[in-house]
């Protein structure tokens, strides 16, 4: 399959490291798998919080990322929320796991409101033809489910993972 430029973050499966959109290689902490969930630690992407966790749930075609600092989770020390959630593909073979960026973002105030981000960015790629209308369609309904659900779990992302999480084809009311 072929990359989008700036787009693709890629972790290795077997080596403790990651190459993000820019094509540049950083470590990866600690990685896990479960059924319907992939886990990656990795440091920080600006200052005042150590790393970040990036929790993928393929089957709601989302990453969740939490900004970590002295092993507790913390606001984004710049834009206060408590939880970024990428709409992403994720697809994997022998040595990676691919991650793409949608275009769209979630951000998650706990327990306040959230707000949905870069819409304008993810109609520019579809009107030039960067992702196509099935991918667009996809995203756009994957980002409708998450929504909806985070609202039933009262905007919380706890209470969302415990509720759907990674046992998205069991809970789909």
């Amino acid at each position: 399959m072929t990359l989008r430029p700036g787009r693709v973050t890629r972790i290795h499966k077997h080596d403790g490291t990651g190459i993000d959109r820019s094509d540049n290689p950083f470590p990866v902490y600690k990685f896990w798998r479960k059924p319907g969930l992939i886990v990656a630690h990795r440091p920080a992407l600006e200052s005042g919080y150590t790393y970040q966790i990036r929790e993928i749930y393929p089957q709601w075609g989302i990453g969740v990322s939490t900004c970590v600092k002295d092993d507790k989770p913390i606001k984004h020390p710049r834009l206060k929320f408590d939880y970024y959630v990428d709409l992403v593909k994720v697809w994997e073979d022998q040595e990676y796991i691919y991650i793409e960026d949608m275009y769209v973002d979630v951000l998650i105030y706990e327990r306040n409101y959230y707000h949905v981000i870069d819409l304008e960015e993810f109609g520019e790629a579809v009107y030039q033809h960067n992702i196509s209308l099935a991918e667009a369609t996809r995203v756009m309904d994957n980002t409708q489910k998450f929504v909806d659900a985070i609202k039933r779990s009262k905007l919380s992302y706890q209470f969302w993972k415990q509720k759907y999480g990674r046992n998205y084809r069991h809970n789909r009311n």
